[in-house]
C-alpha cells in the first residue's frame, strides 16, 4: 500500500456535503478531505492513497453542488439560489456596564 498523499482543492463552487459524500467514489475508500485554508483561499484538504481528482471529477463535484443547493432551496421554498447569500444570525449585543 503505497503512502498517502495531501492536497488542496479551492472550495469555490464546491458544497462541503457534496464532497464529502463523494470523495470515496472518486479517490477511493480510504479517501478523507476536510476543510481547510491555503495561502488565504478557502478550500478543502483530501488526503488519499488513491489518484487525486482530475479537472472533470471537480467539474462533476461543482455540478452536484449546483444540484446540491437548488435541491435545498427547494426544500428551504427559496425563489432563487445563491449559495453565497448572507444568512443573518441572531447574535447577542454586548453592552458594557
Amino acid at each position: 500500500m503505497s503512502a498517502p498523499n495531501s492536497y488542496f482543492v479551492p472550495g469555490y463552487g464546491i458544497s462541503r456535503a457534496v464532497i464529502q459524500n463523494e470523495i470515496r467514489y472518486h479517490c477511493g475508500p480510504g479517501a478523507i478531505v476536510r476543510p481547510y485554508t491555503f495561502q488565504g483561499r478557502d478550500g478543502f484538504l483530501i488526503t488519499t492513497t488513491g489518484p487525486p481528482l482530475t479537472k472533470a471529477q471537480i467539474e462533476d463535484l461543482k455540478l452536484s453542488s449546483r444540484e446540491y443547493e437548488e435541491k435545498q432551496s427547494r426544500i428551504a421554498d427559496e425563489s432563487n439560489v445563491f449559495v453565497n447569500a448572507p444568512i443573518p444570525i441572531n447574535q447577542r449585543i454586548r453592552r458594557s456596564t
